[in-house]
């Protein structure tokens, strides 16, 4: 019988699609690895083009490249304006829209520099290269010349004539030489994240002028970084005249709380800093001018520690000296903040219930209105009637897209891995909700595996995100990334339990001085609801892991249930005591119960490690060793103890990461250690093999590796 010909090109159709489907796999940790990621986009002064930068890794040489590209707003295409092999970044457009600065290492440069690029293409010119590296260009407003940022040795900087530089760069030369390594201090703050504050260093913000490449210090009497990050974090006024800074008012030794202001600095090089916000002992930061440069929009908290407060817009007016409430009345904490070209219009992006949206205001912080609530949106810009901004989803990496700002309906712009993302075979992720501590709404993610078949049998992983007040959202990870914790064959969850951000103000700092008992119930009642909900799931192979806040309420799991046969601690704030040596030591006593001065019950009653007694949960341990923000002594205390009590537990120690897995191998190697760990006790089959990367080197590179007589 023939075939009729619709039916066979259905057929043939869905074969086909069927074949597509077929070749598809699971993600697995090297993907994340081969994904391009975008980054620091910036809109032209025309709002017809964006410039962003997209950063390549490669595995075999453990570290990545980063170009600028261009796309164009109107079509979509893209064209690649950088192609050196180094780590291009910050891009800014000039007034004009004919040139794009930005900073790089390059060739022979020891330290980050300022290039600039003509639009057209072309090749980049070296402006600017100083001892201490160069970050954050902006340019003056009659582009002539522009602002940066460095470092600088304080009491060798002087005028940053050339001698002062030669001196400069011959003492960094030298600490980095030396022998002797001892780190010391008597300053309260003296480490952040992974590096040490004890040598003495400050920030300083140049000015160079692009036709006699002279430089001029504009913050000469600045003797210590702006921020105690090191972050630096201003704008330059519309007439040029003066910039806005983000600045640590509290001095050191930085016994009390760190309090970032915003201070109004000429850009006549005088030196003067006029504090703007000074009533407030919380922080006042990243500046906005309005465009008629009368005044300066800010984020503000009020509490001088991290609390889980949300942070309002502020606007300083410079006519009346006085600060102004904008987004106060609104249960919203703000990230990203635009202003349009009339000074009309806000647009701003903010975390609401597991998503981040964009929102638009008016100049007041009236007419507050989600524009955009799909996924993850951030990096907003806007400029003439373009607003710009990357969006990225559980299941997208980031890609830039388009906002019509009438419409409220945004067009994808780029795809820059579109093509790479139709390989994998990604489960279905769902939103849900339950009732969790005292009833309250609670959000959670659920994440299948890939071909999750409801006749089959599953187990369950409970993530437990990090913060405390952060929250999971609608977004893609490049480290606890969800699809591929489910790829071994788990369905994954994790849930915005009390404390989370993004459910309101109150929801978010309901855990003070309580982190465990409310975050705990919702954990175990989302349990609960799923297990109820979907019969396939086996309650007799659950897990729960989580990292840094995460891995304290995977420690605090360990010590109040043995329901889970298999727990995951990353950098995990295991116990109260090994705390006190954080990087932000600043606070953690108001937020922990107690101090071992003041309260030792309320604090023992919140320290996961006083629970030691119930510890029966073979637990996996993973820590860097650079690790200050939750310093490894955490990491190897709980491990001493599950291994003096004879519970099955494996110690991960990697001496060269800090609170994050950063490098390809080691964040490759550390996610088989965690698939593997799973694999043992709960089923599953691992997505990865046991990585060997001395095995899969060239044989040249064998050579070369080998120890020389």
């Amino acid at each position: 019988m023939k075939i009729p010909r619709v039916v066979a090109f259905l057929l043939t159709l869905a074969l086909a699609v069927a074949a597509v489907a077929a070749d598809k796999r699971p993600l697995t940790p090297q993907d994340l690895w081969a994904i391009k990621r975008l980054g620091s986009p910036a809109l032209s002064p025309d709002g017809k083009t964006v410039v962003f930068t997209q950063q390549e890794w490669s595995i075999e040489k453990n570290k990545s490249t980063s170009n600028l590209w261009l796309a164009d707003v109107a079509t979509g295409t893209v064209r690649r304006l950088t192609t050196a092999a180094a780590g291009d970044s910050s891009p800014v457009w000039s007034p004009d829209g004919t040139r794009i600065a930005f900073t790089s290492k390059r060739g022979d440069d020891e330290a980050a520099s300022l290039y600039v690029i003509p639009f057209g293409g072309g090749e980049a010119e070296k402006i600017l290269e100083l001892p201490g590296g160069v970050s954050n260009p902006k340019w003056l407003p009659d582009g002539q010349g522009l602002v940066v940022a460095t470092t600088v040795v304080p009491e060798l900087a002087g005028k940053l004539a050339k001698a002062d530089l030669a001196a400069m760069k011959q003492e960094l030369k030298r600490r980095k030489e030396s022998k002797m390594t001892a780190k010391v201090t008597e300053n309260r703050q003296y480490r952040y994240f992974d590096h040490y504050l004890v040598d003495s260093a400050a920030n300083r913000l140049v000015r160079i002028d692009l036709a006699t490449r002279a430089i001029q210090d504009l913050t000469p009497q600045v003797d210590r970084l702006f921020t105690v990050s090191g972050d630096v974090n201003y704008e330059i006024s519309p007439d040029g005249k003066s910039l806005a800074l983000e600045f640590n008012s509290t001095p050191p030794p930085y016994r009390d709380f760190p309090n970032a202001d915003i201070y109004l600095v000429p850009t006549d090089g005088s030196g003067a800093m006029t504090n703007l916000t000074p009533e407030n002992r919380g922080d006042d930061s990243s500046p906005t001018w309005a465009p008629d440069g009368q005044g300066i929009y800010f984020t503000r908290t009020e509490t001088p520690y991290y609390s889980g407060e949300f942070a309002k817009v502020w606007r300083h007016d410079l006519a009346a000296h006085r600060n102004v409430p904008i987004t106060d009345a609104l249960d919203y904490s703000i990230d990203d903040l635009q202003v349009s070209d009339d000074g009309k219009t806000l647009w701003l992006s903010a975390e609401d219930r597991g998503v981040v949206p964009i929102f638009k205001a008016n100049a007041d912080g009236s007419g507050f209105t989600a524009v955009y609530r799909q996924g993850t949106s951030t990096g907003v810009r806007a400029a003439r009637d373009t607003i710009v901004f990357l969006n990225d989803t559980t299941s997208r990496p980031a890609e830039l897209f388009v906002l019509d700002a009438a419409t409220g309906t945004a067009r994808q712009l780029t795809h820059v891995n579109d093509a790479f993302m139709a390989q994998l075979d990604l489960g279905r992720v769902e939103s849900y909700t339950f009732a969790g501590a005292g009833g309250a709404e609670i959000q959670g993610w659920l994440v299948f595996p890939p071909g999750y078949d409801a006749a089959k049998q599953y187990p369950l992983v409970q993530l437990m995100h990090g913060g405390p007040h952060t929250m999971c959202r609608d977004s893609w990870s490049y480290r606890w990334n969800t699809h591929v914790f489910a790829a071994p064959g788990y369905v994954v969850t994790w849930v915005n339990r009390h404390g989370s951000t993004g459910f309101g103000e109150e929801f978010s700092r309901s855990i003070l001085n309580q982190w465990g008992d409310m975050p705990f119930e919702d954990i175990m009642r989302s349990t609960d609801y799923l297990l109820d909900r979907f019969k396939n799931l086996d309650p007799q192979r659950l897990a729960a892991a989580g990292a840094s806040y995460g891995g304290y309420m995977a420690a605090w799991v360990l010590g109040h249930t043995d329901r889970f046969k298999a727990i995951i601690d990353h950098a995990g704030v295991n116990d109260s005591y090994a705390q006190y040596a954080t990087d932000v030591p600043h606070g953690f006593p108001e937020v922990m119960g107690g101090k071992p001065w003041d309260n030792l019950e309320g604090m023992q009653r919140q320290n996961p490690m006083f629970y030691a007694k119930n510890f029966k949960t073979p637990t996996l341990v993973l820590h860097g060793e650079i690790d200050y923000r939750v310093p490894y002594g955490n990491g190897l205390e709980l491990y001493g103890v599950l291994q003096a009590m004879g519970v099955p537990s494996r110690l991960v120690v990697f001496p060269d990461e800090n609170h994050w897995v950063l490098h390809p191998q080691n964040a490759i190697y550390w996610h088989w250690e965690m698939q593997h760990w799973l694999s043992r006790y709960i089923g599953g089959q691992p997505a990865l093999e046991k990585p060997n990367f001395d095995a899969e080197k060239k044989p040249e590179e064998k050579k070369d590796a080998a120890p020389k007589a």
